[in-house]
């Protein structure tokens, strides 16, 4: 088995709303705010490559949203999904799987892209499969208010339309060696990937913690 860290660049959030009750006395020694309060977050992936399986565990934030949309967020740095996947030395038509921990945008917006014609929206990994689950499922297309502007139906619909999308369970494994588990609180029923590699337990935590 390898591993390779996938950076797909960064975006900016509001230190408050990320941190809540921490004080900001805390949080701004190790993660510095601007002069608007927002901090620094890496969109940062992780790919999983054993036998004939090459996993990629989140996508980021994609690209085929508004600028409108991206000023919200103050996309910067010069790393991308597709450079990060071919210094590793792949291309999108090789991942086998799309190993969705959660259905955020900035954890799944690179699942999906404008068609050729820009009159509707295909799944990027057209040779995968995309792994969520059934309870997280239903959140995302029954949000509560506070998570609904987190779930953008551009990014989840046309990977189920597309016949692509299939269910784990909590406690599944992917193959030998890859376990899912599933956890509560920064939303509903988000998937971990446990993994062993080399002797040790690598657990891919996505949001559960800053």
């Amino acid at each position: 088995m390898k591993l390779h860290t996938i950076n797909t660049g960064y975006f900016k959030l509001d230190g408050g709303a990320m941190f809540g009750v921490v004080p900001k006395s805390l949080w701004n020694k190790q993660n510095p705010a601007d002069e608007n309060n927002m901090c620094s977050w890496a969109l940062r992936c992780l790919l999983v490559e054993d036998g004939d399986r090459l996993v990629l565990i989140d996508n980021g934030c994609g690209d085929k949203q508004s600028e409108k949309f991206f000023a919200f967020y103050y996309m910067h740095g010069d790393d991308s999904l597709a450079k990060s996947l071919n210094k590793a030395g792949y291309s999108f038509d090789d991942i086998t799987d799309v190993f969705l921990t959660h259905l955020h945008f900035d954890h799944c917006g690179g699942s999906v892209k404008w068609n050729k014609e820009r009159t509707g929206y295909e799944p990027v990994f057209k040779n995968a499969t995309y792994w969520s689950n059934e309870q997280h499922w239903e959140w995302v297309v029954h949000p509560n208010a506070r998570e609904k502007a987190s779930f953008l139906k551009e990014n989840i619909l046309p990977i189920k339309e597309s016949g692509q999308l299939k269910f784990l369970k909590d406690g599944d494994q992917l193959f030998d060696g890859f376990k899912v588990m599933c956890v509560y609180g920064h939303t509903e029923a988000m998937m971990l990937p446990i993994i062993k590699y080399k002797e040790k337990t690598i657990v891919f935590c996505a949001d559960l913690f800053l």
